[in-house]
C-alpha cells in the first residue's frame, strides 16, 4: 500500500522531469553506438563490405564527417535551447510563471532534447571505433549517424514550429484545459442520477474533543494515500485539515484525531506527499487556478489583453461543463472500525474559483463581462442540479450589477440581454 503510493508519486515526478526521458533516449543511443560497431566488426562484416563497395569511405573522411556532426549537434542544442529559454521567459512574464511546469513535462520537448543529445553521444561513440591502423570504418554505424543527424534536423524544424504555436495564448490555455479534464474525471464521482443533488464539499472541520496532529513539513499537499489513512484511523476518527493542493505549514494541524489512544504523527505523515509546488495529480482546482491566473494577468492594466481574458473564460466554461453533471468527490471513508474525513472540492467551489476573481477584475471591461455571462449560460445548460445553478445565477447577477454601475445605460443593452438569458436558462432547467 505504501509502496504503491510512493511509486505513483515517483512516476509523476519522473514525467515532470525535463531530463528523465532525454536520459532514456541518450542511454539507448549510447548502447547502439557501442554495440553496432562491434556487430559490424564481427557478425556483420559481409553486410558492411557490401555497403562499403557501394559507398566507399576512408577512415580519415569518416572521422571528419563524424566530428562535424558531433560539433553541429552540440551547437544546435546550445543555441536552440538558449533561445527556447528566452521565449519561455517572455511568455511566463506575459501569462504566468506556472506555464513553465507545463512545458517541462511536455513530451515533444523532452523527445526533441533526447533526440539531439542522443545523436551527439552516438556520433562520439562511433567516432572512437574508427581506426586508421589497421584501417576500419563501421560503415553502417557512420550512415546511421548521418541518418540520425538528418532526423534531428527535421525534428528541430518541427520543434521550432511546435514551440511558436505552443506559446500562443489560445494554445497555451487549451493545453492547461486538456491536462485538467482527466483530473476532473478522476477526482469527481460518476454522473448524477436524474433529479439528484450533489453533496456539499467537506472542509476538514475538527470534531469536538479531537487532538491536533501537527505537520512535520511545510509545503503543498501533492498526494494523499487514503488507504494509509484508513489503516491508521482504525478504532477512531481522523479528520484531515488540509485538502489536495492546500498549503500546510510545519507545526500547524495537518489532521485531527479522536480515538481511544493517541495516534503516532509519523503514521499520518507518511500518508501525505508534500512539496513546494502544486501538481495536477488529484488536484482538480489547480488547472482552473492556472487558467484564472493567465486571465487575471491578461486583463490587468499592465497587459490589457481582453482577448486572452475571453479565451480563458471560454476554457473555464469547458471545464465546468465537464464537472457539472458529476457527483461531488468522496470525502468520507468508514472502514475497519475507523472513520476518515478528507476535504474535497465541488462544482460550486470550481465555479467560484473560476469566476470570482475574473468577475471582480473585469467589472470595467465590457468584453470580458459579456463573455462571462455567456459562459455562465452555457454552463447552466449542462448543470442538472439546483445547487450549481444557484451559484451560476449568483455569479451572473454580480457580474451584471458591476457592469451596470461601470457603463452608461446605452451600452448595457447586450449586458441586460445576456443576464436575462441566464435567468431564463436557470429557471427553465
Amino acid at each position: 500500500m505504501r509502496h504503491t503510493f510512493r511509486l505513483r508519486q515517483l512516476a509523476y515526478d519522473l514525467r515532470e522531469n525535463l531530463l528523465f526521458r532525454p536520459a532514456l533516449v541518450l542511454a539507448a543511443c549510447a548502447i547502439a553506438g557501442i554495440l553496432l560497431p562491434v556487430w559490424e566488426a564481427t557478425y556483420g562484416a559481409s553486410v558492411a563490405a557490401r555497403v562499403s563497395a557501394t559507398f566507399p569511405m576512408e577512415p580519415g573522411s569518416a572521422q571528419v564527417v563524424l566530428g562535424t556532426l558531433a560539433g553541429a549537434m552540440m551547437t544546435i542544442v546550445s543555441v536552440v535551447y538558449s533561445t527556447l529559454l528566452v521565449a519561455l521567459s517572455l511568455a511566463s512574464i506575459q501569462f504566468s510563471t506556472r506555464i513553465l511546469a507545463s512545458f517541462m513535462r511536455d513530451r515533444p520537448a523532452q523527445n526533441t532534447l533526447g533526440m539531439l543529445v542522443g545523436t551527439f553521444f552516438y556520433t562520439l561513440l562511433v567516432l572512437r571505433s574508427v581506426h586508421t591502423e589497421p584501417p576500419f570504418v563501421p560503415v553502417l554505424s557512420v550512415f546511421t549517424s548521418i541518418g540520425l543527424a538528418l532526423a534531428s534536423l527535421g525534428t528541430l524544424v518541427w520543434f521550432i514550429h511546435y514551440m511558436v504555436r505552443g506559446i500562443q495564448a489560445n494554445n497555451l490555455v487549451d493545453r492547461v484545459a486538456r491536462e485538467t479534464e482527466p483530473v476532473i474525471d478522476a477526482v469527481f464521482g460518476p454522473p448524477l442520477a436524474p433529479g439528484e443533488e450533489p453533496l456539499c464539499a467537506a472542509h476538514g472541520e475538527p470534531p469536538q474533543g479531537a487532538a491536533p496532529i501537527l505537520a512535520r513539513r511545510s509545503g503543498y499537499i501533492q498526494l494523499v494515500s487514503r488507504d494509509a489513512l484508513v489503516a491508521a484511523a482504525r478504532g477512531g476518527t481522523l479528520v484531515v485539515a488540509r485538502g489536495m493542493g492546500h498549503f500546510v505549514a510545519e507545526g500547524t494541524p495537518l489532521a485531527w484525531w479522536r480515538g481511544p489512544a493517541p495516534l503516532d504523527p509519523g503514521v499520518v505523515d507518511v500518508a501525505f506527499d508534500i512539496g513546494p509546488v502544486r501538481t495536477m495529480q488529484d488536484d482538480a482546482e489547480w488547472g482552473v487556478r492556472q487558467i484564472v491566473d493567465i486571465g487575471l494577468k491578461a486583463i490587468s492594466p499592465a497587459v490589457n489583453d481582453p482577448s486572452t481574458g475571453c479565451t480563458c473564460v471560454d476554457q473555464l466554461s469547458r471545464l465546468l461543463v465537464r464537472a457539472a453533471p458529476l457527483q461531488t468527490p468522496r470525502g468520507h471513508y468508514a472502514e475497519n472500525g475507523g472513520v476518515v474525513e478528507l476535504p474535497t472540492t465541488s462544482f460550486v467551489d470550481l465555479a467560484r474559483l473560476a469566476f470570482e476573481q475574473l468577475r471582480q477584475y473585469a467589472r470595467t471591461d465590457m468584453a470580458v463581462t459579456l463573455r462571462i455571462l455567456r459562459a455562465l449560460v452555457d454552463i447552466a445548460e449542462a448543470t442538472p442540479h439546483a445547487t450549481g445553478r444557484a451559484e451560476l445565477l449568483r455569479q451572473g447577477r454580480l457580474a451584471w450589477e458591476a457592469g451596470r454601475k461601470a457603463f452608461p445605460e446605452a451600452e448595457c443593452e447586450e449586458l441586460d440581454a445576456r443576464w436575462a438569458r441566464l435567468r431564463e436558462r436557470c429557471a427553465r432547467s
